[in-house]
């Protein structure tokens, strides 16, 4: 061969390479990873998502439609590609076919989806004929070119956007945003880009893919004191789910396997532990909002582990508290059997309620060891024990004792309130949480009564390392958790929310040397209600009296089984006690009828509660037993306001039981130990408190915050005296109470003309605006909840009501109501149930905060209305008195 023959071979192969090379770069350029910006948030892939689904089907499973993040991105496509296109043709366009979908931010409070659509060119030609020319007597076409691609826009005749759309090779692209198709064009025009990588599996059984990053993840999963220890320690870098439904169809469960990548600390931790299920379901409250649990089956080693990693990852101050700990640290953990559980309970405010679960093996060694590591870690001599509902509760004062022994994703225990119960060391970051989760044990509302709970932990959740629950309120935008980002709110507000159909969302986590296996679950686990009895008022139970009520109703007790028991007083004086079996039994006869709220108190000492009320002259002990009641009279001071009762919460005195105001505006506390009323607070100015009161738990002890009619505001400290900067002095009108919210909020105050101040610790004005007044005869007022942690706003007049936002912006308005008295009242019933009751004349009805009204009708009521949500079958139960009859009824919510 001649050298030019030999030139030309080569030349020829260099072309050939050439070409092969071109068509590489250009296939990979029109692939689906290529085509996906670098800046996404989360890649979705689904042939089933666009399909169909029975209505019976989204009342009784959980579809992949209604499931967060997916339900929004299939409606971005539905809205875009429905505008061209009848639907028969689209589901024959869209038929079997695996959709991408990918979330980007479009800017710093937007989130927005990519949707990529593969093409089968000759099937989709009549489709994407009548895609690029619709019908014109419904959508605009307008068309622009950006780097030799052209993008088409599609608009209604309102000039409303559809989504923009661009052809790429055997891809059909669309979105919302023009901007984020522009996006896909500069990524498309960039072959050396750097892919991401998409390890998708198209088996059978699968419904989705889903592809996260962990720092996306956790904002879901975490909250924002312990949302670093969560992603640094537990969650893989990448987390790639295939997801497919669970056997009960209440559920999706996605499935992963991941790298161990830079979590080799938690591979350490979890060395030679074997996963294990949830045990502890009997002492898991159901006002359980968020929950960690770390299953352990070789407690010394892992306390070894521990030891070693928080070592390695404190700070200087930190490492000196784990140096003075370390001996007895390893007491706590080797009396460690399973479970160590974390349970957020829910709560209306900011406050922070968490309660710490140690399942022992020795549960005496074990409190020892947790007392004495305290102790080292600098906590003061113990205080004197009190007793809660036949518990001995002990005050650990020391912060942050959980986070030093199980990392700073047990953090939030500014101090330690420990008691035990069965085989189970309990620790309580306040008193009231230590109290509120012991009445839930009381009162059997624990996990285990719950079939549907139970069902859940025992078969859908598989063993695991490590789990994180989160209970996913049921109120809309309202109910989104205050530390999500900007992005994820503004994607999920809306009345349609996916987060409606959300109850659990479970991530579990397996970890190995190598690898971390990981799932996660999304669903529910009550039933949808139909049409037919959805937020319809369904009388439940009727009693009549032989008199007639002189007091409304009390709903006293709610049993984890449904059973309610209900006080009812006749214009006799006499009580009857009322249950949901059907019985009324007739109890003794009180001096007059009931004025005040019924307050549960632990009097006796008994193991069980008992209920404070006050008569205008009496207060009156009620000792709940087998079908009966024990009334005890205690006569109440001259000139005590017979109205409210309260908790005196975060007192340091064990005998104060309850806190009630005098005329004179004092608080006076009811002691059990000498069964006395003592007078703790006293005013600069005699005048009556503006009721309710508020009671605030402070590290330093109680603190009770009062305001008179005048504008003097009252903020005394335990054992006597006001706070300093307080009283304040504010130059305005009120008829309504001053509130604290939550730590470092401000104190709100609304005067009756209107003006809405926030004042600061110091007692000053931090800010002040003026509300709009349409009528000149209204009022304005702060309506606080009953646990005085909400509140709305109030504009007021003899016939119309507007309901206002803590911001003083209008929510909803109600017009012609009877003139004369209308009582309003705010509710926070938990499980993000926040409803509003508004009685005009013999009838009341029930509001939500956006202003729908709850259940299909008035409800018959001579007084005000006492309500009671059960978030295990989502039902309303109202308790209403007209005449001679009480009457329980039910709402189904959801």
């Amino acid at each position: 061969m001649t050298r030019k023959g030999i030139w030309l071979g080569i030349g020829g192969l260099l072309l050939l390479g050439a070409w092969f090379s071109y068509q590489l770069i250009w296939r990979s350029g029109r692939s689906v990873e290529k085509l996906i910006p670098s800046d996404a948030l989360l890649v979705l892939e689904s042939a089933a998502l666009q399909d169909t689904v029975p209505l019976r089907v989204l009342r009784t499973e959980m579809p992949l439609r209604q499931a967060p993040v997916f339900q929004e991105a299939v409606q971005r496509l539905e809205q875009f590609i429905y505008a061209a296109g009848d639907t028969a043709a689209v589901l024959k366009f869209l038929a079997g076919k695996p959709v991408y979908y990918s979330l980007h931010p479009v800017s710093l409070h937007t989130f927005e989806f990519i949707f990529y659509i593969p093409l089968r060119p000759l099937q989709d030609r009549t489709f994407l004929n009548d895609l690029k020319t619709p019908d014109p007597r419904s959508v605009r076409v307008l068309s622009h070119s950006y780097d030799q691609e052209t993008i088409t826009e599609l608009r209604n005749l309102k000039n409303e956007v559809y989504g923009s759309y661009l052809l790429a090779g055997d891809y059909l692209i669309g979105s919302p945003s023009g901007i984020l198709v522009e996006n896909v064009i500069r990524q498309l025009h960039q072959p050396l880009a750097l892919r991401r990588s998409l390890p998708f599996r198209l088996d059978t059984d699968h419904l989705a893919s889903f592809s996260v990053r962990s720092e996306v993840l956790q904002t879901l999963v975490g909250s924002p004191e312990t949302t670093g220890s969560l992603v640094r320690l537990f969650l893989p870098e990448v987390l790639n789910l295939q997801f497919r439904s669970s056997s009960s169809r209440t559920h999706l469960i996605g499935y992963a396997t991941d790298k161990i990548g830079a979590r080799q600390d938690v591979a350490g931790l979890f060395a030679d532990q074997t996963p294990l299920r949830i045990s502890s379901a009997g002492m898991i409250p159901q006002t359980t909002a968020l929950l960690y649990h770390i299953g352990i089956s070789d407690a010394a080693r892992f306390g070894q582990q521990m030891a070693t990693m928080l070592s390695s990852t404190s700070s200087p101050s930190l490492q000196e508290r784990l140096d003075r700990i370390r001996q007895k640290a390893g007491d706590v953990y080797q009396h460690i059997s399973r479970d160590v559980v974390l349970c957020r309970l829910e709560s209306p405010a900011a406050e922070n309620r968490q309660i710490l679960l140690l399942k022992a093996t020795d549960l005496k060694k074990l409190s020892d060891g947790f007392q004495r590591t305290a102790y080292m870690a600098g906590a003061g001599p113990p205080l004197t024990l009190k007793t809660f509902l036949g518990h001995r509760t002990l005050l650990l004062n020391v912060p942050e004792l959980p986070a030093s022994l199980f990392s700073s994703l047990f953090t939030g225990f500014g101090q330690s309130w420990v008691t035990q119960h069965n085989d189970y060391l309990v620790v309580a970051n306040s008193e009231e949480a230590m109290q509120d989760y012991l009445q839930q044990l009381e009162r059997g509302a624990v996990w285990s009564a719950d079939r549907n709970k139970e069902t859940l932990l025992n078969l859908t959740l598989r063993p695991a390392n490590f789990t994180a629950f989160v209970l996913v309120n049921h109120a809309g935008s309202a109910a989104l958790p205050a530390g999500w980002p900007a992005g994820w709110r503004n994607l999920l507000a809306h009345p349609e929310s996916s987060l409606n159909n959300l109850e659990n969302m479970v991530y579990q986590a397996s970890y190995g040397n190598e690898q971390i296996l990981s799932t996660l679950v999304l669903g529910r686990t009550t039933r949808r209600a139909s049409d037919k009895v959805l937020n319809r008022l369904l009388l439940t139970k009727k009693f009549v009296l032989n008199m007639p009520l002189t007091a409304s109703p009390m709903l006293v007790s709610n049993t984890a089984d449904g059973q309610m028991t209900i006080w009812a007083q006749d214009q006799t004086n006499q009580l009857a006690l009322l249950t949901t079996d059907g019985e009324k039994l007739e109890q003794g006869r009180t001096d007059g009828p009931v004025r005040s709220n019924m307050l549960p108190v632990d009097y006796l000492n008994n193991g069980r509660l008992q209920y404070l009320f006050m008569t205008d002259r009496t207060l009156y002990v009620a000792d709940p037993g087998y079908q009966s009641i024990t009334l005890r009279p205690i006569p109440l001071p001259a000139g005590l306001n017979p109205t409210f009762l309260t908790l005196p919460r975060g007192s340091r005195r064990r005998n104060l039981v309850a806190l009630a105001a005098h005329q004179d505006g004092s608080i006076y506390a009811f002691d059990r130990q000498t069964s006395r009323f003592l007078r703790i607070f006293t005013p600069v100015r005699r005048e009556p408190l503006l009721l309710p009161f508020q009671v605030i738990s402070s590290p330093g002890g109680m603190e009770v915050l009062g305001l008179q009619a005048s504008g003097l505001l009252n903020r005394w400290v335990e054992p006597g005296r006001q706070a300093p900067h307080f009283p304040a002095r504010l130059d305005s009108g009120f008829v309504s109470p001053a509130l604290e919210p939550g730590p470092a909020s401000g104190i709100r105050l609304i005067t009756e003309q209107g003006e809405l101040l926030r004042l600061n610790d110091k007692g000053l004005i931090a800010s002040r605006s003026q509300l709009y007044r349409p009528v000149r005869s209204g009022s304005f007022r702060l309506c606080p909840d009953g646990t005085q942690t909400g509140y709305i706003l109030l504009r007021t007049s003899d016939t119309e009501v507007a309901v206002l936002d803590q911001q003083g912006q209008q929510r909803f308005e109600i017009r012609g109501l009877k003139p004369g008295l209308n009582p309003i009242h705010y509710h926070h019933l938990g499980a993000g149930v926040d409803l509003i009751s508004v009685k005009s004349g013999r009838f009341t009805t029930l509001y939500t905060l956006d202003g729908d009204v709850v259940g299909d009708r008035a409800i018959p009521s001579d007084f005000p209305v006492a309500l009671q949500f059960n978030a295990v079958t989502n039902q309303l139960y109202v308790v209403s008195g007209t005449d001679k009859t009480v009457q329980l009824f039910s709402i189904r919510m959801r």
